[in-house]
């Protein structure tokens, strides 16, 4: 019998691994504010996918693909046991699951950028594995979520800012102005991780973002481009609080939400 699995979100990400499961052969229906029409991703053919403007049929498992400023609406669409939340920031409902793949929707068809380390990260022990066997999307389980989950903070707290200013994509952080402002972004937003009690390398965080292909689009400049409103609270500004909390000032955090 397939496993039933509700993907809570039809924006990028959501259709993107929805089609992924669905041809894995997963009953997958998707819960959505707008009926999402056929799904398209790079290379396959169009898929139609049930969907609802509620919670849905029990599923069991669901996943979390929305903003995260979204949340109070798209938790009461969860109708299954287990949900995972594929989401920015440090807080997510759930299973969290750690996402290094950018996708974009270009002419309806949507495209993943190539990522240089597998497609999610996930704390290790959980259920998720299983799901996507038979699918090209690659997982490594952590055991030490902490550190993982602090790595993709700082991840996103240098790329999504920064390409949302610039209008470009990742390829900036090989100008030196944009490389010089992500690492002073990095020595103020280290101790943050530190006094939280992960060890992180913000080296190892710049070469990973050096990796991708040019012209890879964040979430974030892809929504400012499209007039939608910016995660920045969930990521900088979230930052900012716990510099407040730990007496830990956070100008360039400051400077980066101020403009965005």
């Amino acid at each position: 019998m397939p496993i039933r699995i509700a993907i809570i979100g039809a924006g990028n990400l959501g259709s993107w691994l929805a089609v992924h499961l669905a041809r894995a052969g997963h009953a997958v229906h998707l819960c959505t504010r707008r009926d999402p029409g056929p799904l398209q991703v790079d290379g396959l053919p169009p898929l139609t996918l049930p969907h609802h403007l509620d919670a849905g049929p029990p599923a069991d498992f669901a996943f979390l693909t929305t903003k995260t400023y979204d949340n109070p609406a798209a938790l009461l669409r969860v109708n299954a046991p287990v949900l995972a939340a594929i989401q920015n920031g440090l807080t997510q409902p759930g299973i969290p699951v750690l996402s290094y793949v950018y996708i974009e929707e270009q002419q309806g068809v949507r495209h993943a950028f190539p990522p240089p380390r597998p497609h999610f990260t996930i704390p290790a022990g959980t259920p998720l594995p299983g799901l996507f066997v038979n699918t090209p999307i690659e997982l490594l389980e952590s055991h030490n979520f902490l550190d993982a989950a602090w790595r993709k903070m700082l991840h996103n707290c240098v790329s999504n800012p920064l390409t949302a200013i610039a209008g470009r994509g990742l390829e900036i952080l090989r100008e030196p102005f944009y490389l010089t402002l992500a690492q002073r972004l990095l020595a103020e937003s280290l101790p943050l991780a530190a006094a939280a009690g992960a060890c992180v390398d913000g080296e190892e965080i710049l070469a990973t973002l050096a990796s991708y292909p040019p012209g890879t689009r964040t979430s974030m400049l892809q929504d400012r481009l499209s007039g939608k409103p910016l995660e920045i609270p969930a990521l900088n500004g979230h930052l900012i609080q716990l510099g407040r909390q730990y007496g830990l000032p956070t100008p360039v955090n400051e400077y980066l939400l101020t403009i965005l």
